[in-house]
């Protein structure tokens, strides 16, 4: 509201936004994927999107594990044939707000930039939890499913892909209480939107993106509230109806059933109505076309400090798994 009133006086009208890519939906600005305007001769490449909450925003870090096999990231580890567009680090305005009681407002979609696949696309408050991380960890070196979801990419023909990520820790996607949410219609649903469509537009002359898959991890919050965790079945199937129907809408995908990757919550004791949102999740995979479900209950044993968010061999885990349901029966992923 406070960006449309700005634009108001601004001389910007409505011919002018849609001219530079923009459209009014009601009070909501949301920015399209410009098809006639990307080089006729650009080949189409896969788009991934990673969304959700804290443990899809990652808080695993290059120092959870020092040496041996399952030493999965390092500072230096990069993987060249993909890229990330998402907010790399902690920079000034986002540090310190990635949680839902601190993120209203935030306009996301303003940091993120286009960075090699690499650690960095994690959780933004390391400096106030220091205390959750080994000594010395900066935002630089944490990261979530992203990272081995590229690891895998990288390997992958035509050794082009990229991701899109947006994940803001303790969000919901019930659209009552006081926390940021991820309901369809709402800022965070439409900063995600912006942001694919910001990345189609900004590779549009190199590549046409067309999004290939969106892995959600998410409803611990929401497993914390009775009546979230009651309607999440509602709430994640309209979610992903809703989302997407943007997607086509927007031209930043073809298919109204783009493959969608739930990551199903543990069945850990802290989300007291966990059962409601793990069954949710489970019926919303089983009901609607091209959506499945991923595991994480094995993670237990891979916790940061805390016991609820996913170290280093968790989250590799988690990326890997996510590729595997994205191209299940292609013969690309790792079996363990």
């Amino acid at each position: 509201m406070q960006f449309t009133r700005l634009l108001s006086g601004s001389g910007w009208g409505p011919a002018a936004l849609c001219a530079l890519g923009w459209t009014l939906s009601g009070s909501v600005l949301a920015s399209q994927c410009l098809v006639r305007e990307t080089s006729p001769t650009a080949p189409v490449r896969q788009l991934f999107v990673v969304a959700g909450q804290s443990n899809a925003a990652g808080l695993a870090s290059v120092k959870d594990v020092v040496g041996g096999p399952e030493d999965y990231a390092r500072q230096d580890t990069v993987f060249p044939n993909v890229k990330i567009y998402g907010i790399y680090g902690a920079p000034l305005g986002v540090a310190g707000r990635d949680d839902g009681r601190l993120s209203r407002g935030l306009p996301w979609s303003r940091f993120a930039s286009w960075q090699t696949a690499q650690p960095g696309f994690g959780f933004k408050n390391v400096k106030p939890y220091a205390s959750e991380f080994p000594p010395g960890v900066t935002a630089k070196e944490v990261f979530g499913p992203e990272l081995y979801l590229a690891r895998y990419l990288n390997d992958v023909p035509p050794h082009d892909s990229y991701i899109v990520k947006l994940a803001v820790a303790n969000t919901s996607l019930s659209s009552l209480g006081a926390l940021d949410n991820w309901a369809p219609g709402g800022r965070l649903n439409n900063e995600l939107l912006k942001m694919i469509a910001d990345a189609y537009n900004s590779q549009r002359w190199k590549v046409r993106l067309q999004v290939a898959g969106i892995f959600w991890m998410q409803g611990e919050t929401d497993a914390l509230n009775e009546a979230s965790a009651l309607q999440y079945k509602k709430n994640l199937s309209g979610f992903i109806k809703r989302f997407r129907q943007s997607l086509v809408r927007m031209k930043c995908a073809s298919d109204v059933e783009v493959p969608v990757v739930v990551g199903r919550i543990q069945d850990n004791p802290t989300w007291v109505h966990r059962s409601h949102v793990r069954l949710a999740q489970a019926q919303v995979a089983h009901e609607l076309p091209r959506v499945s479900l991923v595991d994480t209950d094995d993670f237990s044993a891979h916790l940061v400090v805390g016991g609820v968010h996913f170290n280093e061999i968790a989250q590799a885990r988690l990326g890997e798994r996510a590729f595997g349901a994205f191209f299940a029966g292609a013969g690309h992923a790792r079996k363990e």
